[in-house]
């Protein structure tokens, strides 16, 4: 890690004063006259600036990386969190049968179908839940439908990973 320059304000006994001598033809020439200096300032060079630019650009590097990391962390929690989806399912026929098939659209498209999904009733009408069953997973959605004999079931669907 390199040091820092400390940088200097160099003070003088008459800041902005300058002699002047006339040229002839119209022209001066100004040259500065400061008077005593009362602090020597920090040179303006190379060397200096250089270093400058070097902080400014490792300075660019870790912010980007640690964007970076953040972005990865921030796509796993989200795998993790997952979202919430309520879905009312519908079954007009008699048990056993059962028409409450469903296609469920998921609000952000998943990258894989290596995702999970989770069921919890909120509410049921007319009979039984029994088993949900999940089926045709697609990256945009996929189809849930319940096996038992009631005539309307309200779930909450919890949709993890796929990242």
């Amino acid at each position: 890690m390199r040091e820092l320059v400390g940088w200097q304000d160099h003070v003088v006994e008459y800041p902005g004063r300058f002699q002047e001598q006339d040229l002839g033809s119209g022209l001066i020439q100004l040259t500065p006259s400061p008077g005593k200096v009362k602090k020597q300032g920090t040179p303006q060079n190379a060397t200096n600036f250089n270093t400058m630019d070097l902080a400014a650009l490792e300075a660019m590097l870790m912010a980007s990386e640690n964007n970076r990391n953040l972005l990865q962390v921030w796509r796993e929690l989200e795998g993790l969190i997952g979202e919430k989806i309520q879905v009312t399912l519908t079954n007009s026929q008699q048990y056993p049968h059962n028409n409450s098939k469903k296609t469920v659209r998921l609000t952000t498209a998943k990258n894989n179908k290596d995702y999970t999904i989770e069921c919890e009733v909120v509410s049921v009408t007319g009979g039984a839940v029994g088993e949900f069953e999940f089926s045709d997973k697609l990256l945009n959605g996929f189809k849930i439908a319940f096996t038992g004999s009631a005539s309307q079931v309200v779930v909450n669907c919890y949709v993890r990973g796929g990242i």
